[in-house]
């Protein structure tokens, strides 16, 4: 059970890191920024990253369960 905890925590370490890059890379962060801003924008871009994952997922189980459907 503690190595499942672990793992998704750094799972959800990298997300963080994933954001604060693409944040930097955007201009959504830069020299200006404040730390309490950059962990707003991390924040939202992690709560927004894995929104999008579970919706990804959710729509490729639904496509496999029309896909695998008997046909009557």
């Amino acid at each position: 059970m503690g190595k499942i905890i672990s793992y998704i925590i750094y799972f959800l370490i990298a997300i963080a890191i994933y954001v604060f890059i693409r944040a930097s890379f955007t201009g959504e962060i830069n020299s200006n920024t404040t730390i309490g801003q950059a962990a707003t924008e991390v924040k939202n871009g992690s709560i927004q990253t894995l929104t999008d994952m579970k919706n990804d997922a959710s729509s490729a189980i639904n496509d496999l369960k029309k896909d695998t459907a008997p046909n009557k």
